[in-house]
């Protein structure tokens, strides 16, 4: 019996410590309660739960010196009269999240310094006169967000110098005084990422090592704001909101490049000039050097009498063999240089990278052997293939012919769009000697955005102004039925572009889809010489009538997708009549009772587009050249393509071949840079079958190639990503 008196004795001393130093307290809503706390609860260092510091008289947390861990959230929220948490200096580990709000006395967050746990959450919010955030400088990460918004005091962001990763949020919002975000100089990833209404924040200083915004970034309403180049290593983000910022001038930074040219999720307006819009940015020097590429083809660097630069040859690949002459005029034109050298070979093509867009494709010719002085043969004695794109451009081309004789130049303006980031130009031999150019000029469509749009309902919300909607409805219905809230009609106003040069081509281009599955119907455009509406103020009441009768139309299915209507006539009558804005009404006049929904300019992607030519776009089918308002984009017959598999792929791989072809079969893989390497090809290979191809021992590094199968039929370009 003494003995087990003795042990539960024991037991219960053993007990007490541990119980000592454990203890729940929900809320200290009174000093009393603070100072009073190690008296409470005499030996607690550990506070079970959420923890609330909730009061009108608190003024210091000095009871709590002991405390070193809190195993849930610690909220210090609508303290007035706080002005210290250094009773905290003891805290070590805080299991949930922290957030301090709304305390308008407290003046640093000094007693936070051994705080080094990483946290669920660190929410800084609405502190009236806090200054510094320094004490924060033991936490490395935080699995979920981190907010420091609302504080109007506070200077700098010093104290998340060692945050790396933030996995969900990071919101620095309405902080007047914070001048850049060098306190975040050490963070490389986060979800979210907010920088929005800061008065004074001039630049980004701070986020140079930040590679990945996974989901979305904005950075809206920021006065002071003049660069975002600290963002040049940012490597990926899914979303992009840059707006309102009015001194940011220059927001052409790689993933902003990269956002505009694949008409990506990115929202780009209400800056300054220069980033005021995406096409602006989509068309600056910065990000589409390439679109205005220019190659000397044989030759090396000239520079024409207009500051034109065409560079050294490059981008080239396949036979490598180039022809010129020393001397002798070139008509036609004032840059004979230019046209005296020329890459020319039985089979060559270039691979230039470029934005994926809608470009123009010019070729520079001259016929400098054939029918020169001193030389045999003229017209039909060079005949040759261009495919562009996989698609056959000229057929029999004869520079000679073209031209009007030898030693002339004569140039050829072809549009193609380009999908996969690669403008493929194939010379191939044809019905006489070799293929031979003297220049590559690559240049980007022009493109305009709409300065506004909106919606008119005829119905029951006839009064209701749709200017600031992602998405705007074309629809009239035969028979409303007993949920028809009324018609719609979508209207869009352009800004001409300035200069007297005759706009050649002008296309309508919207992307949307019909709500019905399996449905079509024809949408035409109307359009609008009344361009006083504006975007805040249209509804179905004030809404301008059409002035035209329907400009053309656009077949519009479940499939989203941009399609487009040639305006061109009536782009034109209105930049003669001298109105420099142009608007189009949509409408459905065949009221076939089907819905369709088109992307408006806010929906951040994918809006309406103008897409114009102020020069002749010249073809040239079965040998003779023309000159005039010919499509933008030219339609092709789909061909069946070869396919690979597996993709990824690392030695061995094979590619079902394509029926198109026909004759000798070659294949070469192309990279990012433009840079091919041939691939052998097994013997006996057929059109229509399957094929293996190696490339193990030929030192490809990982990423995305193109694999180009050629043929004397067919040209195609398919994308490859090799593997590790």
């Amino acid at each position: 019996m003494q003995k087990i008196l003795q042990i539960a004795l024991l037991l219960a001393f053993s007990t007490i410590p541990a119980w000592s130093q454990t203890c729940s307290v929900a809320t200290f809503q009174t000093q009393a309660e603070i100072d009073n706390f190690s008296t409470s609860y005499p030996g607690c260092t550990v506070l079970n739960g959420n923890v609330g510091i909730v009061s009108t008289n608190i003024t210091n947390l000095d009871g709590l010196r002991n405390v070193t861990r809190i195993n849930g959230r610690l909220n210090i929220d609508h303290n007035p009269y706080l002005v210290s948490i250094a009773g905290l200096s003891s805290l070590e580990q805080l299991d949930g999240s922290l957030n301090i709000e709304d305390n308008d006395n407290l003046l640093t967050l000094a007693g936070l310094e051994k705080l080094v746990r990483p946290l669920q959450r660190i929410s800084v919010v609405n502190n009236e006169k806090l200054t510094s955030i320094t004490a924060l400088s033991g936490v490395t990460r935080m699995y979920n967000s981190l907010s420091i918004s609302g504080n109007p005091a506070l200077t700098s962001l010093e104290g998340l110098h060692n945050v790396s990763t933030v996995f969900k949020v990071v919101s620095i919002k309405q902080n007047d005084m914070i001048r850049d975000l060098n306190g975040l100089r050490r963070l490389k990833e986060v979800d979210y990422l907010y920088v929005v209404n800061n008065r004074n924040i001039k630049n980004l200083k701070g986020l140079a090592r930040l590679e990945s915004v996974n989901i979305n970034l904005e950075i809206t309403g920021n006065g002071a704001l003049t660069s975002i180049s600290e963002l040049a290593e940012l490597k990926f983000t899914n979303s992009v909101t840059i707006t309102n910022n009015p001194l940011l001038s220059d927001c052409a930074v790689r993933f902003v490049c990269e956002q505009v040219a694949s008409s990506g999720n990115i929202r780009i307006s209400g800056n300054a000039a220069g980033c005021s819009n995406n096409v602006e940015v989509r068309l600056s020097a910065t990000c589409t050097p390439q679109t205005l590429m220019r190659i000397n083809a044989g030759g090396p660097a000239f520079t024409t009498a207009t500051q034109k630069l065409f560079v050294a040859d490059q981008y080239y690949a396949g036979i490598d063999r180039t022809s010129s002459i020393a001397s002798g005029d070139i008509l036609n034109t004032t840059n004979d240089v230019l046209y005296r050298s020329g890459r020319c070979s039985p089979s060559f093509s270039y691979n230039i990278p470029v934005v994926n867009e809608l470009v123009n494709v010019t070729l520079h010719f001259a016929e400098t052997y054939f029918g020169a002085p001193g030389k045999k043969g003229g017209a039909g004695s060079r005949q040759f293939n261009v495919d562009i794109e996989g698609s056959r451009k000229l057929t029999n081309y004869d520079i000679f012919a073209e031209a009007g004789g030898a030693l002339r130049a004569v140039q050829l303006t072809i549009p193609v769009r380009v999908t996969d980031g690669m403008l493929n130009i194939d010379f191939l031999t044809g019905a006489a000697d070799l293929p031979r150019v003297s220049a590559i000029e690559v240049t980007a469509s022009p493109t305009l955005s709409p300065v506004a749009d909106g919606m008119a309902n005829t119905g029951k919300y006839s009064n209701t102004n749709y200017g600031f909607a992602k998405y705007l409805d074309v629809n009239r219905y035969l028979n409303p039925g007993p949920t028809y809230l009324g018609d719609a009609l979508t209207y869009i106003k352009f800004q001409l572009p300035a200069g007297k040069a005759e706009i050649t081509s002008a296309k309508l281009r919207i992307y949307g889809d019909t709500y019905v599955s399996d449905a079509s119907v024809d949408i035409h455009a109307y359009g609008v010489n009344d361009d006083s509406w504006t975007e805040g103020t249209l509804t179905g009441n004030n809404a301008p009538a059409a002035s035209t009768s329907s400009l053309g139309f656009m077949t519009v299915n479940d499939v989203s997708q941009y399609r487009e209507i040639d305006v061109t006539s009536y782009v034109n009558a209105q930049r003669q009549s001298g109105d420099v804005l142009v608007s189009f009404m949509l409408d459905d006049p065949n009221i076939t009772s089907i819905p369709v929904t088109v992307n408006s300019k806010e929906s951040g992607a994918q809006e309406p587009q103008l897409v114009y030519q102020t020069t002749p776009i010249v073809q040239a089918q079965n040998g003779i050249a023309r000159i005039g308002q010919e499509e933008v984009i030219t339609e092709v017959q789909e061909k069946q393509h070869s396919t690979i598999f597996p993709n990824p792929v690392k030695d061995q791989f094979i590619v079902s071949l394509s029926p198109e072809h026909a004759g000798s079969i070659s294949f070469e893989m192309v990279n990012a840079a433009g840079k091919s390497r041939s691939i052998p090809a097994p013997q006996n290979i057929k059109p229509g079958e399957n094929t293996e191809l190696n490339i193990a021992g030929q030192s490809f590094h990982p990423g995305l190639y193109l694999l180009k199968v050629k043929s004397d039929a067919f040209t195609e370009a398919i994308k490859v990503l090799v593997a590790e």
